[in-house]
C-alpha cells in the first residue's frame, strides 16, 4: 500500500469510535465510491437468468402457460407461429459484512477490534450509498444474531448502534461460523469478512479455507480483510514470559531469545503465504492490513482496485 498514513489516537477504543471526524472520513471515501460505482454495478445487476426485467434479450416459441402479456403480436403475425418475448432479469445486491467478535480482536493499539469495526461501518455506508441491501453480523465461535437489512443511508445510526453493541469475546471457529451464516438463508452475494484469521496454528490454515469454500459454495462472492495489530507481527517478546491466550485463557511460560523471535516471524510469513495462495486460488478477494495504517487507505485501496464490489 503506498504511502500509508498512520493511525491516530481516535482509532483506540477510548471514546466513540464513530464521532464526527469519522464521518466526514467516511464521507470522502463515498464520494470516491460513487465515482468507481458510476457505469459499475451501482445497485443492480443484470443476470443470464431470463425473467421479467427491463432490457430485452430474445425471443422464444410460445408455450401453454406462458403469460400472453409477453407475446410480440408483431413477430408471431411474420412467422404465423406465437413468440414471446424475453427479458434479462435485474438482480439485487446484497453486501453482507462479518465482523469477528472473538476476543483475539481484542490485542493490540489500537485494538484490532475497533479498527475493524471502523472498516465495517465503511463498507456498511458505501454499501448503502450504492446498492440495495446490507447486513451487518459479529461472529466468534458460532454467527451471531445478524442484524436486519438496511437499504439506506437514514439506517447508518442504527448500523453504528449494532456495531457498538459487538464485544471482543470467546473463541473463534472461522469454518463453523462461516458455515452458520449460510444456514442463515441470506441472499447471496457480497460477503465482507473483517478478521485477524488468528486461529490455533496446526489447524488454522484448513480452517480458513473449509470457511471460505462453505461461503463460495453457497454462491456468494468473497471479499477478506485481514486484520493485524504490530504486536501480532512483531510482538514484544524478551526474557523469561507467561503469555495468556486471548481466547482460550492458556498460559504459556516461556523464555524468548532472538532464535524465538526469528522462529515466530518465520511461522507467521508461512501462514500469510498460505492464506494468500489458497485464497486467490479460490478467486477469494484477500487484503491484508495492520492496525498502524489508517483505515482510509485500505478502503481506498479496494475501491481503487474494483477488489471489493466488482
Amino acid at each position: 500500500m503506498e504511502q500509508p498514513t498512520q493511525s491516530t489516537g481516535d482509532e483506540s477504543s477510548h471514546g466513540d469510535v464513530f464521532d464526527v471526524h469519522f464521518l466526514r472520513r467516511l464521507e470522502q471515501i463515498e464520494l470516491l465510491a460513487r465515482r468507481i460505482f458510476r457505469g459499475q454495478i451501482r445497485g443492480e445487476r443484470i443476470t443470464k437468468r431470463r425473467g421479467r426485467g427491463l432490457e430485452f434479450t430474445d425471443f422464444r416459441p410460445y408455450q401453454t402457460g406462458d403469460d400472453l402479456r409477453y407475446l410480440d403480436w408483431n413477430v408471431s403475425a411474420r412467422l404465423d407461429k406465437l413468440f414471446l418475448k424475453l427479458f434479462a432479469s435485474e438482480e439485487d445486491l446484497s453486501l453482507h459484512v462479518l465482523l469477528d467478535v472473538s476476543a483475539s480482536m481484542s490485542v493490540g493499539r489500537p485494538e484490532k477490534f475497533d479498527y475493524a469495526r471502523r472498516l465495517a461501518a465503511a463498507f456498511a455506508y458505501i454499501g448503502v450509498a450504492n446498492l440495495d441491501r446490507v447486513t451487518v453480523s459479529g461472529f466468534d465461535a458460532s454467527c451471531l444474531s445478524s442484524a436486519a437489512v438496511f437499504s439506506s443511508r437514514r439506517h447508518m445510526v442504527r448500523v453504528f448502534d449494532t456495531l457498538r453493541d459487538f464485544t471482543p469475546r470467546g473463541v473463534s471457529s472461522f469454518s463453523q461460523s462461516m458455515e452458520s451464516f449460510c444456514a442463515m438463508g441470506r441472499s447471496r452475494g457480497l460477503v465482507v469478512v473483517l478478521s485477524d484469521l488468528l486461529t490455533e496454528s496446526e489447524k488454522g490454515g484448513r480452517d480458513i479455507i473449509r470457511g471460505l469454500d462453505a461461503l463460495r459454495h453457497r454462491g456468494h462472492e468473497v471479499a477478506v480483510v485481514q486484520v493485524l495489530s504490530e504486536e501480532d507481527i512483531q510482538p514484544p517478546l524478551d526474557g523469561a514470559l507467561e503469555l495468556v491466550d486471548a481466547e482460550t485463557r492458556e498460559v504459556i511460560r516461556l523464555s524468548a531469545d532472538d532464535a524465538l523471535r526469528q522462529a515466530y516471524a518465520r511461522a507467521l510469513a508461512q501462514y500469510l503465504d498460505l492464506l494468500e495462495h489458497q485464497t486467490k486460488a479460490r478467486g477469494v478477494h484477500y487484503l491484508r492490513t495492520s492496525t498502524a495504517i489508517s483505515f482510509e487507505d485500505v478502503m481506498l485501496k479496494y475501491l481503487r482496485y474494483g477488489a471489493a464490489f466488482s
